[in-house]
């Protein structure tokens, strides 16, 4: 561990920045024909590279993976104002034992900040590690949590606008918070991923709406986003699962609930 790079240190690291997500690339890291470098988590979402056009090979840039092993990266808590680098084999140790500023997501105005200011969630003054953040939210924020798995029943109305369905959930010991909102005519769902940022890319999540009988019904799928990306931003651009509300709208029960289920998986299951 360091507090600061020489000059030709951070050179270096800049030859590692994905031209795609601008994190810094770990191995493995991919090709194209042309020799250019892209990290493992956009190679799969991108059918060709993005400078040339050209398109990727099954091989290796073992040169730039050399030069990982030997460069320190930033830690994963950069963000948060941590300024301390890293062996590429140090980072995972970091990211669990960390304590810069990682304040509590319930009480994060950014996740929150799109719904009814009457239902956004109380303040929380409590900071800790991404390993630590369950417990806090099951011990002192248990309204927001939600049983994984479980089909659930919710006023249409209620997860619009009052974000009555906006639950943290828990799977693969780890912590995501999922959204509900309308877009104009559009009705969407949005999984945040509360951990590192590089690692929202490896889940995805499957949302299944049905009829109270289960004889029709619509089903969405998404890659889970970062919990540092703005709620605004993510539903504005359109980076979410996305269902046409007349389509839900043969869904309602007379009660004016809607029936669905929300799972979560790794890419590639």
């Amino acid at each position: 561990m360091v507090s600061h790079l020489t000059d030709l240190q951070e050179s270096l690291l800049s030859l590692l920045e994905c031209p795609v997500c601008t994190e810094y690339m770990v191995p493995p890291i991919m090709l194209c024909v042309n020799g250019r470098n892209i990290c493992n988590i956009c190679r799969p979402k991108l059918a060709d590279c993005p400078t040339c056009r050209n398109p990727f090979l099954s091989t290796r840039s073992l040169a730039l993976e050399k030069l990982a092993r030997e460069v320190k990266y930033p830690s994963t808590y950069r963000y948060f104002g941590c300024g301390e680098f890293f062996a590429l084999d140090e980072l995972d140790e970091h990211s669990v034992s960390c304590r810069y500023e990682l304040k509590c997501p319930a009480a994060m105005k950014h996740i929150h900040e799109y719904y009814d200011w009457r239902y956004r969630p109380k303040p929380c003054d409590w900071t800790g590690n991404y390993k630590e953040v369950k417990n806090h939210l099951m011990e002192n924020h248990l309204e927001m949590c939600s049983d994984y798995g479980e089909t659930e029943s919710r006023s249409l109305d209620g997860c619009l606008y009052t974000g009555g369905c906006n639950k943290f959930v828990f799977v693969y010991n780890e912590v995501f918070f999922r959204h509900f909102f309308c877009l104009d005519n559009t009705f969407a769902v949005a999984v945040q991923y509360i951990g590192p940022p590089e690692k929202a890319a490896k889940y995805k999540y499957r949302v299944e709406f049905v009829n109270t009988d289960n004889t029709e019904g619509v089903r969405v799928m998404h890659l889970t986003i970062s919990f540092l990306e703005h709620v605004r931003d993510v539903f504005d651009k359109g980076n979410c699962a996305k269902v046409l509300y007349g389509v839900l709208s043969r869904l309602i029960n007379l009660e004016g609930n809607l029936k669905f289920k929300l799972e979560i998986l790794r890419v590639g299951d």
